[in-house]
């Protein structure tokens, strides 16, 4: 489910109906309560010496203007809350312009309707009165209207950053514990111990740093962090392309070409780990097919991780951190796209660096 489908549910129709009949009645209830103490709205034309009266047909047209009108303001506040405005002033100036300009059209032609509906004695001053008796209570509702609109949307907008937090953090898990089964596959593990066994018939100082190496890959594996350093995510990537380097000797190279400016941005761990491992793992690897596998990053501050397409033939279907999984990673967190380019002889994807400014823990 995408963002803005989610966010249409914020408000439903059935929400918008009943919060308007609560807020159009509570309202007339109090005013009518009211009226028995002192002049309201509605008996603008008593003295303070009059019998107050109590006409039900006249407080219930009143209820019904105003529901009317209550209930096209949440309208309109939540068609403004599901647009996404390039700039952040123009939600706020949009919802009260556009509630004023509603509110007052509406309150002017239900109170030129009631004058015309029950003509009453003309005086110096009687229309000014109505209009600015009507405009007064309109604008309150319109007030409250606003309030109650902002008050579910700050909230549901938490409820939906800690539903995706939760999810995200699933997501890390799954992908710590997938990237965990990759390392402790047993082809992994036999390939590993094999190289690290003829490495100690021939080159014991060689066997020692294979040994740290695979040591680090490990740690790196095992760390809990929703977020690093693209320094500390490419450290991990390091190692890890020392080991397969150390097994694939000249058949397998990397290239890093890393602004030292981006070092201190935001990735998410086992990213870059992820994409470098499925290029070794699916790509054949051979003296007459080396492998060579670039990360750098690009003008624009994006990372990008590629290779050529030498596939294995008969590959088994995989079900290791997935492109799929790294991109709704990155949705969750951050709400940025993972690019995918494959034109069949080259494979790259693209990940956004966040810059620290920019990011809250």
């Amino acid at each position: 489910m995408n963002k803005h489908k989610q966010k249409s549910s914020f408000l439903s129709l059935k929400t918008i109906l009943l919060l308007s009949l609560g807020i159009s009645v509570g309202f007339h209830v109090i005013f009518t309560i009211a009226a028995f103490f002192g002049d309201t709205l509605f008996f603008p034309e008593v003295k303070q010496n009059m019998q107050r009266h109590f006409n039900l047909w006249k407080i219930l047209l009143f209820t019904a203007d105003n529901f009317i009108m209550v209930f096209l303001l949440f309208l309109y506040n939540r068609k403004m809350y599901l647009i996404n405005f390039k700039k952040r002033w123009q939600r706020p100036v949009l919802i009260i312009g556009g509630s004023l300009l509603i509110t007052a059209i509406i309150s002017l032609c239900f109170t030129m309707m009631h004058v015309f509906i029950n003509p009453q004695v003309p005086k110096p001053d009687f229309m000014a009165r109505i209009i600015r008796d009507a405009l007064v209570r309109d604008f309150s509702f319109m007030v409250v209207v606003l309030l109650v609109t902002k008050l579910l949307h700050t909230l549901y907008e938490r409820n939906l950053i800690a539903v995706e937090n939760e999810a995200l953090r699933a997501e890390n898990v799954i992908t710590h514990y997938e990237a965990l089964k990759s390392q402790m596959d047993p082809h992994f593990m036999f390939n590993s111990l094999n190289t690290l066994q003829s490495l100690i018939d021939t080159d014991a100082e060689k066997a020692h740093d294979y040994v740290q190496e695979l040591s680090q890959v490990l740690r790196f594996t095992l760390q809990n962090k929703e977020v690093v350093t693209l320094e500390q995510e490419l450290q991990g990537v390091q190692a890890y392309c020392n080991l397969m380097q150390i097994r694939y000797g000249d058949n397998l190279k990397f290239d890093f070409k890393v602004d030292p400016k981006c070092a201190s941005y935001w990735v998410l761990p086992l990213s870059v780990q992820g994409l470098v491992e499925n290029a070794v793992k699916h790509n054949v690897i051979s003296a007459k097919q080396p492998l060579r596998v670039c990360v750098a990053t690009t003008d624009d501050g994006l990372l990008m991780v590629s290779n050529p397409i030498q596939s294995k033939i008969m590959e088994k279907e995989e079900t290791g951190v997935g492109l799929a999984n790294l991109s709704e990673r990155y949705r969750l967190k951050w709400n940025l796209p993972v690019e995918v380019r494959n034109d069949g002889e080259r494979f790259e994807v693209t990940l956004p660096l966040v810059e620290p400014k920019n990011e809250s823990l």
